[in-house]
């Protein structure tokens, strides 16, 4: 395993746009070299191909959430897609007028984080390269295999022990959710497996 360069991380993130209206950031993003980067108007469903497979989720406040039939649209959507994908990172964008207006709803709490939609095309790169370094930077996996043990189990483990252990699953190309416990050896690797899968996407 070695460390991955942004180059590589670009090439495999998949990063969705949900917005009801063409939105040039989207372009924008992509021309800087995130090439999986595409738009959707509205979610069909939680379990859509390009939700699934998407790791950074930024969605516009105004106009979605329609077709679910949330109560409260965008916002209702977002906290349902943080719900249903903890691991993914999601960004939630709203023109400045309405900002306000839903300012202390579940929805914005639970988004990572927040941008007005006249914000620099700058500042949703920025963003985007921030959480995608996180989810693919062998130094932040480990982080947060690291948080995730202290978290469940109440325990450290050494960065060079927890860099041995994925290469063990590396070499057997095993990343489910009883081989990661044996290997670990904890009493539930679902969480650990899921930030190790993701480590291991490669460029489709």
């Amino acid at each position: 395993m070695k460390e991955r360069n942004i180059d590589e991380i670009k090439r495999i993130c998949k990063v969705l746009f949900i917005d009801d209206k063409a939105f040039p950031v989207v372009d924008i993003v992509k021309d800087a070299g995130w090439i999986n980067t595409i738009r959707i108007k509205d979610a069909n469903s939680l379990e859509q191909m390009e939700i699934r497979e998407a790791h950074i989720l930024i969605v516009d406040i105004q106009g979605v959430g329609k077709k679910l039939k949330f109560k409260d649209e965008g916002l209702g959507l977002i906290l349902a897609l943080k719900q249903k994908y903890p691991n993914k990172r999601v960004i939630v964008y709203s023109a400045e007028d309405q900002g306000k207006i839903q300012a202390f709803h579940a929805g914005i709490d639970a988004a990572d984080k927040r941008l007005s939609k006249q914000a620099d095309p700058y500042e949703f790169q920025v963003a985007i390269e921030q959480y995608a370094t996180e989810l693919f930077s062998l130094d932040q996996c480990i982080k947060r295999i690291q948080n995730q043990i202290i978290k469940e189990f109440g325990r450290t483990m050494e960065s060079e022990k927890v860099i041995a252990n994925m290469n063990t699953l590396y070499q057997k190309q095993d990343y489910s959710t009883n081989k990661v416990a044996k290997v670990f050896n904890i009493q539930n690797g679902a969480a650990i497996s899921n930030i190790i899968q993701l480590y291991f996407t490669v460029a489709g």
